[in-house]
């Protein structure tokens, strides 16, 4: 077994179907595969190990060096948990020579690598971070390549005279941008059309978003088909999809959605 602490869950699970059906059927208080499932089915299995071992554990699952309170996702990675070897393996007893019955349940972490890419997604925080991710430490991730001044231009994009598109920042396919437009530390997504003396920086802009004349994006997520009409001003806002911002508002920490039809 190894213990590790350094290590950050992606909250992605995989499940045998008749395996969480038994433990729902069995604990019906169960609400949580986190906080609930995962440390029970964890407990059973360490408690099955230690009375393997000859060492008895409570029937509420607590032991002297194991307590409910310090509850760790533990696990040994296997990296070929579904070949024949590894169920041979599960097959024996502790001392890797005598058969003993196989167990119910077992409970294995995948651990990435560094070089691949795992992050989880669950703040407008995390999705801005990740966009950005794509045009830093995820590069390798899209089939896009990096220009000399290390951004991502789609070959289909259209830039304006005198407009700036920094380093770290992507520009998608079909997008358009007037003049003197500058964009730093930005991603835009496919079929954009932004106007001219347009900012954007440290944002996220997806697919068919419309910007007028003169806006100015710091700090926001703009869903897609969003309008933004002339001289519209968001710092730090999130607008949800389809919403259309009123020419010349000022917007700040502010989430802009259209409103639901009762």
């Amino acid at each position: 077994m190894e213990i590790r602490a350094d290590l950050m869950d992606a909250h992605m699970y995989a499940f045998k179907r008749a395996v969480l059906q038994e433990v729902l059927n069995k604990k019906e208080t169960f609400l949580s595969l986190r906080r609930d499932v995962l440390p029970y089915l964890v407990r059973n299995q360490l408690r099955s190990e230690l009375s393997q071992n000859g060492v008895l554990a409570e029937e509420n699952g607590h032991h002297k060096d194991f307590s409910e309170s310090s509850t760790v996702m533990l696990s040994q990675l296997l990296t070929n948990a579904s070949t024949q070897s590894f169920h041979e393996l599960y097959a024996l007893g502790p001392d890797g020579s005598a058969p003993s019955p196989r167990k119910t349940h077992k409970c294995c972490v995948y651990i990435a690598s560094k070089s691949n890419y795992c992050v989880r997604l669950n703040s407008i925080q995390a999705f801005s971070d990740i966009n950005r991710d794509v045009i830093g430490d995820a590069s390798h991730l899209s089939d896009y390549s990096f220009s000399p001044q290390n951004n991502i231009i789609h070959p289909t994009a259209v830039l304006g005279s005198k407009t700036t598109v920094g380093p770290h920042c992507m520009l998608g396919e079909g997008s358009q941008m007037g003049d003197k437009c500058s964009v730093k530390k930005s991603v835009i997504g496919r079929h954009c059309r932004i106007g001219s003396n347009v900012k954007v920086v440290n944002s996220v802009i997806m697919d068919h978003v419309t910007i007028g004349d003169g806006c100015s994006i710091q700090g926001s997520v703009i869903c897609s088909n969003v309008q933004l009409q002339e001289r519209a001003v968001l710092k730090d806002c999130q607008v949800g999809a389809g919403y259309v911002v009123s020419a010349g508002s000022e917007h700040k920490g502010e989430s802009l959605a259209k409103k639901e039809k009762q």
